[in-house]
């Protein structure tokens, strides 16, 4: 009896790991705002039913991808926390390598966006993931005197986290990168006065 548990939910498993591949190819191929549910069941080789048997809509898609980055983008602000001199050069260096992660999820950046344009639990999400990365910099908040100012850099934490987000979804997803350079020797400014004052 176990054992044919086990095998339904390894069934289970693949099916959703199989919609969850066809999206991520159709996001990449059409975008986000093109495919559909049916699409994506197709693609799967699975009924629109059964897509609704393991998502209620493509934005939970969406938000399954986020989850499965969401362990690399807490481990970088992890590394720039742990800066031992948080200079504008290394910040510098450090956001070139966050870029190389927005760059490896592009498609998934690209569908987060228009996600959130058009469904609140996509917005939920990822907002509730910039609210986690204050919690990784504990350096950072260790430096702070009491409450208040450990309050007042997660705000801090949380406006730059969304000006970075801004610009690299502008300059690596839509491909605007013409002043990238520039806008990262900003950044690391913006930053180290943060992670240095």
């Amino acid at each position: 009896m176990a054992t044919a548990q086990g095998t339904r939910e390894r069934q289970k498993q693949a099916t959703r790991e199989a919609l969850i591949a066809a999206a991520h190819e159709l996001f990449t191929r059409e975008s986000y705002g093109a495919v559909g549910a049916e699409a994506i069941a197709r693609a799967a080789g699975v009924t629109r039913a059964t897509f609704y048997l393991h998502f209620r809509s493509k934005a939970e898609v969406v938000v399954e991808l986020m989850r499965r980055i969401e362990l690399e983008i807490m481990d970088s602000f992890r590394v720039l926390d742990g800066l031992e001199d948080p200079d504008p050069e290394s910040i510098a260096a450090w956001l070139h390598g966050h870029a190389g992660m927005w760059r490896r999820y592009r498609m998934e950046f690209a569908a987060i966006e228009q996600a959130m344009a058009d469904d609140p639990l996509v917005a939920e999400e990822w907002h509730a993931m910039l609210w986690k990365v204050p919690g990784v910099m504990e350096r950072l908040l260790a430096r702070m005197p009491d409450d208040e100012a450990r309050n007042t850099a997660r705000l801090h934490l949380m406006t730059l986290m969304m000006q970075l987000e801004r610009a690299f979804h502008f300059s690596l997803v839509r491909g605007h990168d013409d002043h990238h350079d520039a806008v990262v020797a900003v950044l690391a400014t913006q930053w180290s006065a943060l992670l240095r004052g």
